[in-house]
Protein backbone atom coordinates (compact mmCIF):
# COMPACT_ATOMS: atom_id res chain seq x y z
CA UNK A 1 0.00 0.00 0.00
CA UNK A 2 1.20 2.90 -0.96
CA UNK A 3 1.17 6.57 0.86
CA UNK A 4 1.31 9.60 -1.53
CA UNK A 5 3.19 12.56 -0.14
CA UNK A 6 2.97 15.04 -2.94
CA UNK A 7 5.28 15.99 -5.25
CA UNK A 8 5.57 12.58 -6.63
CA UNK A 9 6.78 11.45 -3.57
CA UNK A 10 5.15 8.16 -1.34
CA UNK A 11 5.75 6.30 1.51
CA UNK A 12 5.44 1.91 1.13
CA UNK A 13 6.24 -0.56 3.44
CA UNK A 14 8.42 -3.04 3.14
CA UNK A 15 6.94 -6.11 3.72
CA UNK A 16 7.80 -9.76 3.49
CA UNK A 17 8.99 -11.72 1.64
CA UNK A 18 12.51 -10.17 1.75
CA UNK A 19 14.07 -12.00 -0.78
CA UNK A 20 12.33 -11.03 -3.86
CA UNK A 21 14.62 -9.99 -7.13
CA UNK A 22 13.74 -6.21 -6.44
CA UNK A 23 15.68 -6.20 -2.85
CA UNK A 24 18.93 -5.02 -2.62
CA UNK A 25 21.69 -5.23 -0.94
CA UNK A 26 22.51 -1.81 1.05
CA UNK A 27 25.72 -0.36 0.42
CA UNK A 28 25.71 2.97 2.21
CA UNK A 29 23.81 4.85 4.72
CA UNK A 30 23.83 7.95 6.54
CA UNK A 31 21.00 9.49 9.24
CA UNK A 32 18.83 12.29 7.94
CA UNK A 33 19.02 15.35 10.42
CA UNK A 34 16.08 15.95 12.62
CA UNK A 35 14.62 12.41 12.15
CA UNK A 36 14.76 10.04 14.70
CA UNK A 37 14.87 7.02 12.97
CA UNK A 38 15.24 7.99 9.42
CA UNK A 39 18.37 7.25 7.11
CA UNK A 40 18.83 7.45 3.35
CA UNK A 41 20.47 4.17 1.48
CA UNK A 42 22.40 3.73 -1.33
CA UNK A 43 21.40 0.04 -2.97
CA UNK A 44 23.65 -1.41 -5.03
CA UNK A 45 21.61 -0.99 -8.23
CA UNK A 46 22.65 2.45 -7.32
CA UNK A 47 19.25 3.89 -6.22
CA UNK A 48 18.60 6.26 -3.42
CA UNK A 49 16.23 5.16 -1.16
CA UNK A 50 14.90 6.78 2.33
CA UNK A 51 14.33 4.35 5.52
CA UNK A 52 12.71 5.20 8.39
CA UNK A 53 12.59 2.51 11.20
CA UNK A 54 15.12 -0.06 12.65
CA UNK A 55 17.88 -0.56 9.98
CA UNK A 56 19.27 -3.37 12.01
CA UNK A 57 15.77 -5.37 11.30
CA UNK A 58 16.13 -4.39 7.44
CA UNK A 59 19.02 -7.41 7.71
CA UNK A 60 20.89 -5.46 4.98
CA UNK A 61 18.59 -5.35 2.28
CA UNK A 62 15.81 -2.71 0.96
CA UNK A 63 13.26 -2.94 -1.69
CA UNK A 64 14.24 -0.91 -4.36
CA UNK A 65 10.56 0.67 -6.03
CA UNK A 66 12.39 2.08 -8.77
CA UNK A 67 13.78 -1.08 -10.56
CA UNK A 68 10.36 -2.44 -9.14
CA UNK A 69 8.14 0.04 -10.72
CA UNK A 70 10.79 0.17 -13.84
CA UNK A 71 10.03 -4.00 -14.88
CA UNK A 72 6.73 -3.15 -14.58
CA UNK A 73 5.77 -0.80 -17.11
Amino acid sequence: MKIELGGGAYLEPDEGPRDTWFHKRIVQSEKIPNTKSGRTAILECGHRIMMFGNIERAGGVALCTQCRDGAQS
